[in-house]
């Protein structure tokens, strides 16, 4: 049972719990995902289930497509609308100004990373500075915007404004943090008051699946999730590349992870790791029926 699942994550539980009712519903010890969503967030999880873990770091850079609900007026400790409040003024932002915004956020190729995050300081997560009461210095992060759409009108909600936003961007960017710089640009404050994942990578929400309705069909095998380019060598190194020869330049230039065939077919999954060597990254486990 090596794949990958498609999960549409509920709003009110952790990525991790996903992962650990995965391991039990299907009895397996392997299961990690490539991108936290916070409890308080939906949609798209990427699972993966077995020996399929060696092989997250190939979509950790794919990029993701969100759902923001932004609410204007209001500021958090947390950027959501799950943390303390830290701030509130009266907003109505002009629709035109909010276009106006989102272009100069779309030519931004940098972002502060909010301090919840889990990104590490000197060895320790920001959260964790942020639960301590310590002042600590974010660095910004080279992200991008890819790409957004404007979903709904200005409506009021619960005595704030809010919007809906689609928005495509490359890995490491944090929604919280668009929606902070969102409000400070239109000179006040902003936050998220829901998140719902629609895209990770190539795969749209209409084809996840949820913890309920999910079982051993809706496993992707290793082989059909990646599309690689494949390299055919001769008879002599199959049993090598069996044992995780190290490749080089003698059988490829490939700059990029790539499917090792044979005439017993797809043997491993090589990456390149400088000076035109190439190692396996997983070895064995591609029939496209398991």
């Amino acid at each position: 049972m090596d794949g990958f699942l498609i999960v549409n994550k509920p709003k009110g539980i952790t990525s991790q719990t996903i992962c650990n009712k995965i391991k039990h519903k299907f009895n397996t010890s392997k299961v990690g995902h490539s991108g936290t969503l916070d409890p308080n967030a939906t949609g798209v999880m990427v699972v993966a289930i077995g020996r399929a873990t060696k092989t997250l770091k190939l979509i950790e850079a794919d990029s993701k497509a969100y759902i923001a609900r932004i609410r204007f007026g209001i500021l958090t400790d947390t950027l959501d609308i799950c943390g303390n409040v830290v701030e509130k003024i009266d907003m109505k932002p002009d629709l035109d100004d909010i276009k106006k915004a989102l272009v100069k956020l779309k030519e931004k190729k940098e972002q502060i990373p909010p301090l919840t995050s889990a990104i590490k300081v000197n060895g320790k997560k920001l959260y964790e500075y942020q639960r301590q009461g310590i002042d600590v210095e974010l660095k910004p992060r080279s992200v991008l915007l890819n790409d957004y759409k404007i979903l709904s009108d200005l409506e009021l909600v619960d005595g704030f404004y809010e919007i809906s936003i689609l928005v495509d961007v490359t890995k490491g960017y944090y929604v919280r943090s668009f929606s902070r710089d969102l409000g400070e640009l239109l000179g006040g404050y902003a936050i998220l008051s829901d998140l719902n994942r629609v895209r990770s990578g190539k795969y749209n929400i209409d084809e996840s699946t949820t913890l309920d309705s999910m079982n051993e069909s809706n496993i992707i095998p290793i082989r059909k999730f990646f599309d690689l380019k494949v390299l055919d060598i001769k008879d002599y190194l199959i049993p090598l590349v069996k044992n995780g020869i190290t490749l080089d330049e003698r059988q490829t230039n490939l700059d990029e992870p790539f499917y090792v065939n044979s005439k017993e077919g797809i043997l491993a999954i090589y990456e390149p790791v400088g000076n035109k060597k190439y190692k396996p990254l997983l070895l064995g486990g591609f029939d496209e029926d398991n």
